[in-house]
């Protein structure tokens, strides 16, 4: 029996509380990017001669931009609710074990009890 998403180890924990952090901090500093080409896009009125050429080449890389911002979020959280799901089954898998274990030990100690209660079958 085993956890869905990961072993449990104490490298585990430590490794992952960094790797979070990374991953915190590189999606941070790329939705800062990501802000910071919306902000200059649509803080951009005037358009330079050169740039009135590339305008619908620009307005294709927003839209694809923002498709991909769409796509990451349902991916993301896709992954969570799928994690989610995996650690719920891992519970009801464990309390499954446990009722099984449960349930036999009680079968068992209540036949050995009636079976060793009868007075005709001991003697």
């Amino acid at each position: 029996m085993e956890r869905p998403a990961q072993k449990l180890q104490r490298k585990v924990f430590f490794g992952s509380k960094k790797e979070l952090e990374m991953r915190q901090r590189s999606s941070r500093s790329l939705l800062a990017n990501v802000m910071d080409i919306d902000e200059e896009y649509l803080a951009s009125d005037e358009q330079p001669a050169t740039v009135r050429g590339c305008f619908a080449t620009q307005r294709e890389l927003v839209a694809i931009l923002r498709e991909l911002k769409y796509i990451t979020a349902r991916m993301k959280r896709e992954d969570k609710v799928n994690d989610i799901i995996a650690e719920w089954k891992y519970a009801a898998m464990v309390v499954d074990r446990v009722c099984l274990i449960i349930f036999t030990a009680f079968t068992v100690l209540s036949t050995c009890i009636c079976l060793f209660s009868a007075p005709h079958l001991v003697a």
